[in-house]
């Protein structure tokens, strides 16, 4: 076998140095789950580098960001979920783009997903404390019905379906008002697309057929401007100001999360 010498040994970790940089962008682009979750990346990552640094570039029209650390191995990934006291939610919120401004960032900073505890601990009790066994039981024969009557005309398109149902089920949780549904269907499109221009803006809610409460929350949408975060407070005031409208009209029998809100 023939000896290696430095600069082979130099250019192998170079090589090896380039294909963790091309993983690590992998990662991070849209582009890589257009197809398919990337299974074999994520197994390479885990095994040659557990912990690692994302790069994030420009995406459309989408600025450079600052990067992240990734975290691939389970019991990594367990242990940063249970140190909150090192790796915490509430610091920097947990979103992969940081907030554009300090503002924004003080107000991502109040939603449950970007809490420490013990405010997360109380309002994860608050939130479990609706989805008993009988309730889950009730939920699931609702589900079960709206489904069925997805599909009782026969052909349909399966990924309308497949978005229905779940926006669906969520509006229905939170007392959203049948006639107000598609809302949710959009502001989930606006929030989740905000890199594709088709669903950063959508609007596919018929305005005549809202509620008063849903007629006046599309009366202060905003535009989408360039530049503007399509996942900010201001870019998503509508939907703010139906949550604020949500919160204070009366709620149904079947709703679950505000009455055990009101409850608490």
């Amino acid at each position: 076998m023939p000896a290696m010498n430095d600069d082979d040994n130099s250019d192998n970790s170079d090589n090896s140095d380039r294909n963790d940089d091309n993983a690590a962008v992998e990662v991070f682009l849209p582009s890589t789950y257009e197809k398919a979750v990337p299974y074999n990346l994520f197994a390479r990552l885990r095994e040659e580098s557990p912990v690692c640094r994302i790069p994030e570039p420009a995406v459309g029209p989408w600025r450079a960001g600052p990067g992240y650390w990734a975290v691939f191995r389970h019991a990594d990934v367990k242990h940063v979920l249970r140190t909150p006291e090192d790796f915490s939610s509430h610091l920097g919120a947990t979103q992969i783009r940081d907030p554009d401004t300090p503002a924004d960032l003080e107000f991502v900073q109040v939603q449950m997903l970007n809490m420490d505890p013990p405010g997360h601990s109380r309002l994860r009790r608050i939130v479990a404390a609706a989805f008993t066994p009988r309730a889950v039981r009730a939920l699931e024969r609702t589900i079960a019905q709206r489904a069925a009557a997805l599909f009782e005309e026969g052909e349909c398109d399966f990924v309308e379906v497949a978005a229905d149902l779940p926006v669906w089920t969520l509006a229905h949780i939170m007392g959203v008002p049948e006639q107000d549904k598609r809302l949710l269907y959009d502001w989930a499109s606006r929030v989740i697309g905000y890199q594709d221009a088709d669903y950063a803006g959508l609007s596919t809610a018929d305005v005549n057929a809202l509620t008063p409460m849903g007629r006046r929350a599309v009366q202060v949408r905003p535009r989408p401007e360039p530049g503007v975060n399509p996942r900010s407070r201001a870019a998503l005031a509508d939907m703010f100001a139906y949550a604020h409208a949500l919160a204070e009209s009366p709620v149904d029998d079947e709703s679950i999360i505000p009455r055990c809100a009101g409850a608490a």
